[in-house]
């Protein structure tokens, strides 16, 4: 009898071990993928698209990277790569903020309190240049507004009408929905957008998305990662404000947002201005890969298989892009914690589209196992030859006052003015002449650059100070003579 009961009771031990093992790998399951077999695919293809994903981070060496991807019904792919907790994790998402701006603009727009066409003095009355610009130029970069402009200083300086992208049109597009709506833009995006689509992990204000666990961001310092704190904007003056790139979002709430569009826009907005949004007033872009640009969205045609609708963005500790795949009626949605920006940048650019043209049964892009180091390696035996050439001519010194009594003062005069006032100059024009960049903007999303430019142009006119104090004061003793 007892044998019998022992044996029952390790049944039932044996059974509850199962169930709860059965249960635990469920929730394993949900937490690091969700799989549906949907129009043709199948977790064949998504096993796929999750090698090639957690290969793709790996090389470029992404600390922390969520990824989605949604039909109108249902999560298709979630998963989360490297550091990160969950798919519900808030990343800061850059200008793919712009895309929720232009909702808002719409929503508006629906309720007969903007006209697209009316110029934006109508509702900013102060506006500079107002009188020429329209609603719908701001939200196409075709006012002629400058790329490095703010809220301080705009003003027109671009041919309009051409596509010229600028983050401070959708700061003024904030400052409309504010003085329409009567509310502040966060309140204003959060009581219409964030709480009828149950977005609880995204946030517009940076205490919100503290308490929503943003993630840490990193910034690249010469191919290391390191940590930096999320730089929002102090001011509306500030180069990027919340309503051009600063709202947070977790990839599973970009995913619901992504399937409101596929919806028909489900009561946020109608289906007409999601049309509008998408196709109404596009402006085409030439490149290299050429684009019609929208309302927040670009959409690129060739030489994809299918039209692919998309918007990326970036900030001082992150990138994030978004998709929509209108015939195949999926979107996806990628968010990443590092900004470097000419390497882990471009691999996140190539791993996105490298998952579009897997849903669209094309080879992806390759990401080779040691291109994010060769890469770096590039970049930084540049700096560093910058660096070493204005150091070398500071520890040159000690052998100037040699040089000098063999040569002519007013030829080293002339030597001292090309070797460290011309040179200094040259350095601090490289990245405002080549790269087409102010170094303010450098300082903020490519601080390695800004610091060797700027560490070498001073070494470099501060050799040329000691060496010119040095010239002068052996003319002044008579140790040499002007002739």
């Amino acid at each position: 009898m007892n044998c019998i009961v022992k044996k029952a009771k390790k049944n039932k031990i044996n059974a509850v071990v199962c169930v709860i093992t059965l249960f635990v790998m469920i929730m394993f399951a949900l937490q690091c993928k969700t799989y549906a077999v949907e129009s043709g695919s199948s977790n064949e293809q998504y096993n796929k698209i999750d090698d090639y994903l957690l290969s793709c981070s790996q090389d470029a060496h992404i600390p922390a990277m969520t990824v989605t991807i949604v039909n109108k019904d249902q999560v298709l792919f979630s998963k989360n790569y490297g550091q990160v907790e969950n798919c519900d994790t808030p990343f800061v998402l850059g200008s793919v903020s712009k895309s929720f701006t232009a909702v808002c603009i719409m929503q508006l727009v629906e309720q007969g309190m903007i006209d697209l066409n009316d110029t934006i003095s109508k509702y900013l009355p102060d506006a500079t240049d107002g009188d020429r610009i329209t609603v719908s130029q701001l939200l196409n970069h075709t006012g002629g507004l400058g790329e490095y402009q703010t809220l301080a200083n705009y003003k027109i300086i671009n041919e309009q009408g051409v596509h010229n992208y600028a983050n401070v049109n959708y700061s003024l597009l904030g400052k409309i929905i504010e003085e329409v709506s009567g509310m502040p833009y966060e309140d204003y995006i959060t009581k219409n957008i964030f709480e009828p689509l149950s977005l609880s992990n995204t946030a517009a204000t940076l205490d919100k998305s503290i308490k929503n666990g943003l993630i840490d961001g990193y910034t690249n310092y010469w191919g290391l990662h390191l940590k930096r704190d999320h730089k929002y904007p102090e001011s509306d003056d500030a180069w990027i404000t919340v309503p051009a790139g600063y709202i947070s979002s977790s990839a599973n709430d970009l995913g619901r947002y992504l399937q409101m569009y596929l919806n028909g826009g489900e009561g946020t907005i109608s289906q007409q201005s999601i049309d509008t949004i998408f196709y109404g007033d596009t402006v085409f872009v030439d490149g290299d890969v050429p684009f019609w640009y929208g309302y927040g969205w670009a959409e690129i045609k060739e030489p994809l298989p299918e039209p692919v609708l998309r918007h990326s963005g970036l900030v001082e500790t992150g990138t994030s892009c978004i998709f929509i795949i209108p015939e195949s009626g999926i979107g996806i949605a990628i968010t990443a914690n590092v900004n470097d920006y000419f390497v882990t940048n471009e691999m996140m650019d190539s791993l996105g589209w490298g998952v579009v043209l897997m849903l669209l049964g094309e080879q992806p892009n390759e990401i080779s196992e040691n291109a994010y180091w060769l890469s770096h390696l590039q970049i930084d035996l540049i700096m560093f030859a910058v660096f070493v050439i204005a150091v070398i001519l500071l520890c040159l010194i000690p052998s100037y006052r040699k040089r000098i009594q063999r040569n002519k003062p007013v030829r080293s005069f002339i030597w001292l003015g090309i070797a460290h006032l011309l040179a200094p100059i040259l350095i601090l024009l490289i990245v405002p002449v080549i790269f087409k960049t102010p170094l303010w903007v450098a300082k903020s999303f490519v601080p390695d650059v800004y610091i060797t430019v700027v560490v070498s142009a001073v070494y470099s006119f501060f050799g040329g100070a000691v060496k010119t104090a040095l010239l002068w004061r052996l003319i002044k003793d008579g140790s040499i003579k002007v002739e």
